[in-house]
């Protein structure tokens, strides 16, 4: 049962305890004075403040009457007992050397400085004034709530106090505290007075991702890390190999030449084979990672999953391979002691690389026939792990699909991904501990016809919770778990990107994740009395604002703009000068320069190889449209820039073909145009949510497709490309050579009717 009391520890009291430890004496307990009943408030009829709006919401809260306003006054002040952190940080986590509480004031500054605008400083103080932040631990440990990465939050004349028992639960309550700033923007950043007794509901809180078949820069590892942890989840879990879905050997003759995945870059050249050219981590890349994740509040639990999706390690060794046609090829055979000595091998190799005390071995989807073979694989490297790396390992469930007579190691944490390979009921009967990452409901497969592209935001939030392992039967005791069930040890989603890099652009899938983010976070945390007492329709547009504003991600990519128009260059006062109202004005680079252009288009700026001109934007995502008037000269280079950023570029040809083509992470679409050269011709593009359409002097000609090659879905797919919008031609000395005008960017999709439009309204002439 939920405690309705908690202490209220105002700044002045709290000050009083941390003088009390720097003096060395025993601090004594707050007065009974100071315990005050506590239930969530829904109404304000007697003037106190109502429940604020968070995700996930809190669990408990006394209103006050009265506010507190953030100002450039403002101080992080730390409290100097417990800056460096304390033992009982490594409690609830499994990451050696945790963050402490001076970590997370870091992290803290930086988010609010991006949210606000104000750059607070912090100071580690046993004096704090009505206009500061107090970080502080020492919380009643004895409450198993609290204990459990929870804390105290009080908002009063007197400043704001967080307490906690762990560092980390301090960091989940200045999560709060931004959330509450960020929709009190238009309030002067003013917050309510007030006191949270908040806590998770349960210890696991995930998100996983696969980031073998699609690569992401750790760059953008980061921004997951920032995003997830913005709603106070506390694991992230990397799946580091694997490889497209491969039927048997007699079907898949070429399966050793498809792609696959292995993003450690070991400088060991026994192991550095392995890793992908295309996007590999190293050792030190590890290092930043973990360190950034863990001042996040976040664990990093890392997968290498054999004995199955192992085409990276059989494509080498094809010999490690079950060698018969019936078996898969990115099977390795269990049966070949050298399988089990490389995986002993390469586990030693890159074990220490991480601080994660469990670790995920992976072993699922493997041959049905080697059940027994496959158990006493699994429980071998349990044994393993523990004598010689002191680590517990985790498993995704596969008992089902993996018959035999040998019984899975009790102690070995299950991931439940499917009811074909596995029970979770029976899995806790067992004894093993659980976590509930049950397909369909949790799956995000960007394109699967199978699982969900994007996650229903929508029923997560009204049917899911972490013990229901089936959502159309959720009453039902052998589908499903108690809500406290002692082994249940929570949940959360996944993302899997089975149709490969080319299926998804780096922006999308980000848009993907961070809008199933919200309603995990709420079931995971508060459970669902939180969603019962505010509707879906109510919490989603207050979702979506703290979703567009999480400070740290930059992959979100939609730009601030006053109107339609994002940017707007006719070039006509001789600058690129922004007209649409958002000041975006441009900048001429390497001699890019403004000339009479004549035909009708006044003036345009004239492009060299190694001209461009650059914007203060980096992309826009969906929706958008984007257009502007090339006149190409004769001579153009072999993948001549049109449009450029970090996340792409619109070249006026590819290697293989004449035809304009998008690039992005690496992967080129091709649209089947043609620019003429040397003579004026309108190319624009615009994406909704599910495709991206491109015009061709201002008529809609083709929609950006990619092919699939997945061997049980051969079709092709419409894509939605991020718009490269930071430079116009090239930094990189590959620019368009000839004329360009007309140069707009709008914040919504068009259609063709409203795009002749727009292109004839920079130029008094006809392509």
């Amino acid at each position: 049962p939920v405690s309705t009391t908690m202490k209220r520890v105002s700044i002045v009291l709290l000050a009083a305890l941390v003088a009390a430890s720097v003096a060395g004496t025993v601090a004594s307990p707050l007065p009974d004075s100071s315990v005050v009943s506590l239930q969530p408030s829904k109404t304000s009829s007697n003037g106190a403040n109502p429940t604020p709006f968070v995700i996930p919401s809190l669990q408990e809260w006394k209103g006050s009457k009265g506010d507190w306003k953030l100002s450039k006054n403002t101080r992080i002040v730390i409290d100097p007992a417990f800056a460096k952190g304390i033992p009982a940080d490594s409690k609830h986590t499994f990451m050696a050397n945790p963050a402490n509480l001076q970590q997370y004031a870091a992290s803290f500054q930086a988010d609010i400085k991006q949210v606000t605008g104000l750059d607070l400083q912090v100071v580690v103080s046993s004096k704090c004034g009505k206009d500061d932040i107090f970080l502080t631990l020492g919380a009643d440990a004895k409450d198993p709530h609290l204990d459990n990465e929870g804390y105290l939050l009080d908002i009063g004349k007197q400043g704001i106090a967080i307490q906690a028992v762990t560092s980390r639960g301090a960091f989940w309550g200045t999560r709060t505290l931004l959330q509450m700033l960020i929709l009190a923007d238009e309030n002067d950043y003013t917050l309510p007075q007030g006191n949270a007794r908040d806590f998770p509901n349960y210890g696991e809180r995930k998100f996983m991702q696969d980031i073998a078949r699609k690569p992401i820069p750790i760059s953008d590892l980061k921004e997951y890390a920032a995003l997830t942890s913005f709603y106070k989840f506390n694991t992230y879990h990397i799946h580091l190999n694997d490889n497209p879905g491969m039927q048997n050997k007699a079907t898949n003759k070429d399966w050793a030449s498809l792609y696959s995945g292995f993003r450690l870059k070991s400088d060991n050249p026994a192991f550095s084979m392995y890793a992908n050219n295309d996007t590999s981590y190293t050792k030190q890349d590890m290092r930043e990672y973990q360190d950034f994740v863990k001042a996040r509040g976040m664990d990093l639990i890392p997968e290498i999953d054999t004995p199955a999706h192992s085409l990276c390690f059989t494509k080498f060794h094809p010999e490690w391979s079950i060698q018969n046609t019936t078996a898969r090829g990115d099977w390795l055979d269990l049966g070949n002691q050298e399988v089990w000595t490389f995986i002993e091998n390469l586990w030693t190799e890159f074990v220490g690389w991480f601080d994660s005390s469990e670790i995920s071995i992976g072993a699922d989807e493997y041959d049905a026939t080697k059940g027994d073979l496959a158990r006493k694989f699994v429980n071998h490297f349990h044994d393993y792990f523990a004598t010689n790396f002191n680590r517990t390992i985790r498993m995704w469930g596969s008992d089902v699909k993996l018959p035999g007579t040998i019984e899975i190691n009790k102690s070995i944490h299950t991931d439940h991904w499917d009811w074909t390979y596995s029970n979770p009921v029976d899995l806790v009967k067992r004894g093993h501990k659980v976590s509930n990452l049950n397909a369909p409901d949790v799956y995000m497969v960007p394109r699967s016809q199978s699982y969900w592209d994007y996650i229903d935001d929508k029923k997560i939030y009204d049917l899911w919770l972490p013990h229901i392992f089936d959502i159309l039967d959720r009453t039902n005791s052998s589908r499903n778990l108690s809500p406290n069930e002692p082994l249940l040890t929570g949940g959360g989603f996944a993302n899997w990107n089975d149709f490969l890099s080319e299926s998804v652009t780096r922006v999308e899938l980000y848009d993907r994740v961070s809008k199933a983010a919200g309603a995990f976070a709420e079931k995971l945390w508060a459970g669902e009395k939180s969603t019962a007492s505010i509707s879906y329709d109510k919490w989603s547009p207050l979702a979506k604002k703290l979703r567009e504003n999480i400070p740290g991600v930059t992959l979100r990519h939609r730009p601030a703009t006053k109107g339609q128009f994002v940017i707007n260059y006719d070039f006509e006062d001789g600058a690129v000068k922004d007209k649409s109202g958002n000041e975006y004005d441009g900048k001429l680079n390497n001699g890019a320069k403004v000339v009479d252009a004549g035909e009708g288009h006044g003036k345009a700026v004239q492009l060299s190889p190694d001209s461009f001109i650059s914007t203060p934007l980096e992309s826009i995502a969906y929706p958008y449209a984007v257009g502007l008037w090339v006149k190409p000269s004769g001579n153009q280079a072999a993948n001549a820039v049109i449009l450029e950023s970090g996340d792409g570029k619109l070249l006026i040809s590819n290697g293989t073909s004449p035809t304009v083509t998008f690039e992005q992470d690496g992967n080129q679409y091709n649209t089947q145009i043609i620019l003429p050269a040397d003579t004026w011709s309108h190319i624009a593009f615009s994406a909704d949510g599910s495709k991206t359409s491109v015009f061709y002097n201002m008529r809609r000609v083709a929609m950006v497709n990619y092919y699939n090659s997945r061997w049980d879905v051969l079709r092709n797919e419409t894509m939605v490309v991020t718009a490269p919008i930071r430079n116009i031609g090239s930094a990189s000395g590959n620019s368009v050579n000839g004329l360009v005008d007309g140069f707009f960017v709008l914040d919504r999709a068009t259609y063709g009717g409203e795009m002749s439009f727009l292109g004839k309204h920079y130029a008094n002439a006809l392509p």
